[in-house]
């Protein structure tokens, strides 16, 4: 059964109303705009996250205007709120470095929610708290695996504002099928559920975008 701990968006119904299926659990498509300075420093990340239709059907369960109308802009707004509060406890899924040093996050800002066509999507900017110019590289992924993230494949999937002109962002994706590398392996959902935060199990479905300037 998934952990609470795991559920970015509302855990407890949906915890019960989820059946214990193979990891991953969550699948959801990523964006990314690097934000840069006038001094040429990457200064914060802009996240797009769109959910997988399923988990977006349970997660906005009892956050209509009506039974059948649509989803109540300000339990949207709240649940915004509460995913960024509730992401600082697995820093944000996210791991920025600048020439090789990790940078640290300040806590997410400007957290928005839309539903549309069927699926969730959730932004929000994560400033940097040290602003650093180089080399920087950008992975988004779950270390124990119960979300899937991959990048969305557009051209919208890695962006930059404000960047020096010589700047270019790349986006690498992992190989493979993502979503069947745990029933490749034959891992047990006993496996996934040992992992903590720490596991390094995730990292080899790590979406990375490299900006080179």
């Amino acid at each position: 059964m998934p952990r609470p701990s795991r559920l970015l968006l509302a855990g407890a119904a949906l915890l019960a109303a989820t059946p214990a299926f193979a990891h991953p659990h969550v699948w959801i498509t990523t964006r990314a705009e690097l934000d840069y300075g006038p001094d040429g420093t990457l200064r914060a990340v802009r996240h797009a996250w769109t959910f997988d239709p399923t988990y977006s059907a349970f997660a906005v369960q009892g956050l209509g205007q009506s039974p059948t109308g649509p989803v109540n802009p300000a339990a949207l707004a709240a649940l915004a709120r509460d995913n960024a509060q509730n992401l600082a406890e697995q820093g944000y899924f996210t791991v920025l470095k600048v020439d090789g040093r990790k940078q640290d996050f300040g806590a997410a800002a400007d957290p928005a929610m839309t539903f549309a066509d069927g699926k969730l999507t959730l932004r929000f900017t994560l400033p940097v708290k040290a602003p650093a110019a180089g080399t920087a590289s950008l992975e988004v992924y779950d270390p124990t695996y119960f979300v899937a993230f991959s990048l969305a494949e557009d051209e919208g999937a890695a962006t930059l504002a404000g960047a020096p002109a010589r700047c270019r962002a790349t986006a690498h994706r992992p190989k493979g099928a993502v979503a069947a590398a745990p029933a490749a392996t034959g891992m047990s959902e006993a496996f996934f559920e040992a992992m903590t935060a720490a596991s390094s199990y995730g990292v080899q479905f790590a979406n990375r975008i490299v900006v080179a300037c």
